[in-house]
C-alpha cells in the first residue's frame, strides 16, 4: 500500500493517521543445526511509528476482499485525540469507502498485522488445526484475506450490507450476533 493511498482512505476518518512500519536490524547467529528463523517474529524485525520516515512502510494494504474486482485496502491508523492504533477496511464502493473497524491493535512493541493474502485459488481458506485432531477450519471464500494478529477476516457476501463484523473464534458456525455482519473472522493462530 503506498502513502497516497493511505491517505486517501485516512482521510474518510477524520482525527486519525496511518501508522507506518520501520525494518529494523536484526543479527542472526546459526545455532548450529537448527533453522536460525524458527522463532523470529514480526516485532522482531519490524517496529511501528507514527511518522512518515525515509524506509517506513504503511502499515497496511490491499486487495479485493469481498470479490468484486475492485481494489480495497485495509491499514493500521493511529486516533490523534490518544495515540489508539485500530486496523480498518476500506471497501470501496461507487467512489467511496465502506469502512469497518477491525479492532484495537495488539499489544506494543509488537506488529500483527494487518497482513493481505491473496484468495486461495480452491476458494477455500483453511485454518490451522488448533487441537491437533487433524480437523482443520474450512470456509468458502470470496476474495482475499486480512489477519490482524491471531484472527483472519474474510467477507460473507450472505450477510452484507452492515459496517460491522464479527470477530469470531474458529468456528464458521453463525454465531448469535453474526447474522448482522458482513466481515467475519476466524481464529487463525494461538488465543
Amino acid at each position: 500500500m503506498t502513502r497516497a493511498e493511505a491517505a486517501v482512505v485516512a482521510a474518510t476518518l477524520p482525527g486519525y493517521s496511518p501508522s507506518y512500519v520501520l525494518k529494523k536490524a536484526v543479527e542472526m547467529k546459526s545455532p548450529g543445526t537448527g533453522d536460525p528463523c524458527e522463532f523470529v517474529y514480526g516485532f522482531d524485525v519490524f517496529e511501528l511509528t507514527d511518522k512518515a520516515q525515509p524506509g517506513a512502510l504503511v502499515a497496511g494494504c490491499r486487495g479485493d476482499f469481498d470479490g468484486d474486482g475492485v481494489r480495497d485496502y485495509v491499514v493500521l491508523l493511529r486516533r490523534r485525540t490518544d495515540g489508539v492504533k485500530l486496523a480498518y477496511a476500506f471497501l470501496a464502493r461507487d467512489g467511496t469507502f465502506e469502512v469497518i473497524e477491525l479492532g484495537l491493535y495488539g499489544e506494543p512493541p509488537a506488529w500483527s498485522g494487518p497482513y493481505c493474502s491473496p484468495k486461495p485459488q480452491s476458494g477455500i481458506f483453511e485454518g490451522p488445526d488448533f487441537e491437533g485432531t487433524g480437523e482443520r477450519v474450512r470456509v468458502r471464500v470470496v476474495g482475499d484475506l486480512i489477519t490482524m494478529g491471531w484472527s483472519t477476516y474474510y467477507w460473507r457476501p450472505d450477510l452484507s450490507g452492515s459496517t460491522r463484523y464479527n470477530r469470531g473464534d474458529d468456528t464458521v458456525e453463525p454465531t448469535d450476533y453474526v447474522a448482522e455482519h458482513a466481515l467475519h473472522a476466524t481464529r487463525s493462530g494461538p488465543p
